[in-house]
């Protein structure tokens, strides 16, 4: 039976290193591997989420709308993207809020903002 590393290096491409470990499982920010080792989470998923793994509030919140509507796109409006752009708006006090979904689209914003700012 192939193993969860055999199968990555097979499949995917090896744009970057990976530590020795594979994780199974967590909470808060405590990770566990396949031999049941801890780990404390320093990296809040590279910035992806700092609400540490399997936090029960995030994960009932996501469970919620999951079950009530997924993503969708820009072209439509949905009440949690504009109530988040409000609640940014507010407690930031810029006026306007960009959604992107990669960082070539943050960058290109970043590009657009410096330009206009420049002009």
């Amino acid at each position: 039976m192939e193993t969860i590393k055999q199968i990555d290096d097979t499949y995917v491409a090896h744009t970057y290193g990976r530590f020795p470990v594979e994780l199974v499982s967590g909470s808060g920010s405590i990770l566990k591997d396949t031999a049941g080792k801890e780990y404390i989470d320093m990296g809040s998923g590279i910035a992806v989420s700092s609400f540490g793994v399997c936090d029960p509030v995030w994960a009932e919140a996501v469970s919620k709308q999951a079950s009530t509507l997924t993503h969708t796109s820009n072209l439509y409006y949905t009440s949690p993207c504009a109530m988040l752009a409000k609640e940014l708006c507010e407690k930031t006090g810029f006026k306007k809020v960009f959604y992107g979904n990669s960082g070539a689209e943050a960058n290109e914003c970043a590009i657009k903002a410096a330009r206009k700012y420049g002009a």
